[in-house]
């Protein structure tokens, strides 16, 4: 039995559609780097208030790491960055460390108001809700957007 000429049609538009909806297109590495960016702001300015909020911290220096989830399959990443807070302290005239202390958080490269999470000196990520998402590439829409907003709530 010959096939009609709707059900070819229906079959081609099927493939078409399955072909359609395969593999996403990579992101250029032009918008990764523009994701880096905004989640390396964001997460900047989660921890500034994040450190505003905590006397032990205040004045020290902060190191912004990017979320290293960022790739050409998922430009927008995880919607974490490590950040290392650090302060130095050296003895007058001396270019000699006497003494370094650190302490380390994740935050949010999405929302000012999931905030910052303690990782070390003392260990809060591992029991945070948010840490199942460190390492898997947000969906894009819901739980980290693409692409990434400017983090809204700063003050």
């Amino acid at each position: 039995m010959k096939p009609s000429f709707y059900t070819v049609l229906a079959v081609l538009a099927a493939s078409v559609l399955a072909a359609a909806c395969g593999k996403p297109p990579e992101a250029s590495f032009q918008t990764v780097e523009e994701q880096r960016s905004q989640g390396r702001a964001n997460a900047t300015s989660v921890a500034g208030d994040y450190q505003r909020q905590n006397p032990r911290i205040q004045g020290w220096e902060a190191i912004v790491k990017a979320d290293t989830s960022h790739s050409a399959k998922c430009p927008q990443g995880d919607g974490w960055a490590e950040v290392v807070f650090m302060r130095v302290e050296r003895q007058d005239g001396s270019t000699k460390n006497q003494q370094i202390e650190k302490a380390t958080v994740m935050c949010s490269t999405v929302s000012f108001n999931e905030g910052c999470v303690m990782v070390a000196p003392v260990n809060n990520w591992d029991k945070h809700p948010k840490k199942q998402m460190d390492g898997v590439c947000g969906d894009g829409r819901n739980d980290v957007p693409m692409p990434l907003p400017k983090v809204v709530g700063a003050k």
